[in-house]
């Protein structure tokens, strides 16, 4: 815009200039605004493993989160915008998709922090011909970010943790491969999901090395207080699949960004429900996966990180009880 200012003003007289240069700056201004949004506040990082940085917020790719947008232009428009941490698992599906986003994206492999899972306790050897022959190929790339074991379980039913103490051999057997698979340079860090405080304890135990991230459902109807603690205790990072509750939420009950009580506090800090929650879990420690096919809303997923909560209203949203419970629990 700028050369384009000059050759506007060039050649005028001062009268001229000062009756025209108005005009000019209008459009210029214009111009600005009908660019695409970007995201207006740096997104922090959590060292999650020794000189490997990890975004605050991540776009989550589970196909049932994505309802009018594709996987694909799901995560098109989250590097547009400059969301840098994708989330996908191989039992997603979507690993294939997110690869062909990737390739398709003008933003360098560097830049980007790809985070996938391994179904579960599959053993060493399965999960490390999986992540070389079928994770890395789908995706595209050389190496993830962060690798974690999807589940403490084998058999879905018992999705998210249902096992219990059963399984600890087959667990550190697979925790033992992803080991090996860093040492290739395949992978940055390891860690866990839907994992429990003695399950990842038994991990501390046996490699003497506590998982990066375990990633848990979390929101404001369901948050193991307990757990977090655990978890700081043990220096790994808690990242929120659910982390804004809904259909996706496992457990029965839930808080709607529509609650009142939501909407009036998020009023007093000028931001949005979902803002006013997500930046409950990061002033908490607690990293958000977030997923959304609308812009506006990914735009502010972003940028909620431009406010501080006090304490008393981390306490208030701490106690708050669920105000409904999802249709597909009725």
């Amino acid at each position: 815009f700028g050369s384009s200012y000059l050759e506007f003003s060039a050649g005028l007289s001062h009268a001229e200039y000062r009756r025209m240069a108005p005009m000019a700056l209008a459009r210029v201004t214009t111009a600005l605004l009908a660019l695409p949004a970007v995201s207006a506040v740096a997104v922090p990082d959590v060292e999650i493993s020794p000189g490997v940085k990890m975004p605050m917020i991540a776009f989550g790719t589970y196909r049932g989160s994505l309802t009018t947008c594709s996987v694909v232009e799901g995560v098109h428009q989250w590097l547009e915008i400059g969301g840098r941490h994708i989330d996908t698992a191989h039992n997603y599906g979507t690993e294939a998709d997110v690869g062909k986003a990737l390739r398709e994206s003008d933003v360098k492999r560097e830049d980007i922090f790809i985070t996938t899972k391994i179904p579960g306790p599959i053993g060493s050897d399965a999960v490390q011909k999986m992540v070389l022959n079928e994770t890395l190929p789908k995706l595209g790339v050389e190496y993830v970010d962060l690798l974690l074991i999807h589940t403490p379980c084998l058999d879905f039913k018992d999705f998210p943790n249902k096992c219990g103490s059963k399984l600890q051999k087959e667990r550190l057997d697979t925790w033992h491969g992803i080991t090996e698979l860093r040492k290739q340079g395949k992978v940055r860090a390891i860690g866990v999901s839907n994992y429990l405080a003695e399950q990842v304890k038994e991990v501390i135990d046996e490699f003497k090395e506590a998982p990066a991230v375990n990633q848990v459902q979390w929101h404001l109807a369901h948050h193991d207080e307990t757990l977090r603690s655990a978890m700081h205790s043990y220096g790994v990072t808690l990242e929120a699949w659910a982390s804004l509750g809904g259909p996706t939420a496992q457990g029965g009950t839930s808080i709607s960004l529509g609650d009142e009580r939501l909407k009036k506090l998020a009023g007093r800090y000028g931001m949005s429900t979902a803002q006013l929650e997500l930046r409950w879990e990061t002033q908490r420690g607690v990293v958000p996966v977030t997923a959304t096919c609308t812009k506006d809303h990914a735009v502010g997923d972003l940028n909620a990180f431009n406010f501080t909560l006090s304490e008393e209203d981390l306490e208030y949203l701490d106690g708050l009880k669920a105000d409904y419970v999802p249709k597909m629990f009725v």
